[in-house]
């Protein structure tokens, strides 16, 4: 019985860690996206409450644009962009280390697809 509680202490114990060790990517990161038209610096406005995450998207010449569908799950960060009049979606998956995030895009359109490291803007 003694070892029963213990056990079970300790699962609690890896439990709140883990969710005390959840990054938390609350904040304003920047980053630079290769195009075909050269380097662009890509902004984002991140809000995250528990692993829903919201928040914005921009570049210099583009308007502010909502991220959708986003979500933190430990290490990983995923949402994406979606540019109506465009008709073209960026869809982001990411691996946060600290203060800084390596964003997959994945293709869409005739985009082909870059890799963006944001970092944490202080």
């Amino acid at each position: 019985m003694h070892i029963h509680r213990l056990t079970k202490s300790a699962l609690l114990i890896a439990v709140l860690a883990a969710v005390a060790s959840a990054a938390d990517i609350t904040g304003n990161w920047k980053g630079d996206l290769d195009t075909p038209q050269g380097r662009v610096q890509v902004s984002y406005s991140f809000k995250q409450d528990g692993e829903t995450l919201t928040g914005t998207w921009q570049t210099a010449q583009s308007p502010t644009i909502q991220i959708s569908e986003g979500k933190v799950t430990g290490d990983k960060a995923c949402f994406v962009v979606k540019i109506e009049a465009a008709g073209i979606a960026f869809a982001h998956e990411g691996k946060i280390n600290g203060d800084e995030i390596q964003f997959t895009m994945k293709p869409s359109g005739e985009f082909p697809g870059a890799t963006v490291v944001a970092k944490r803007v202080k």
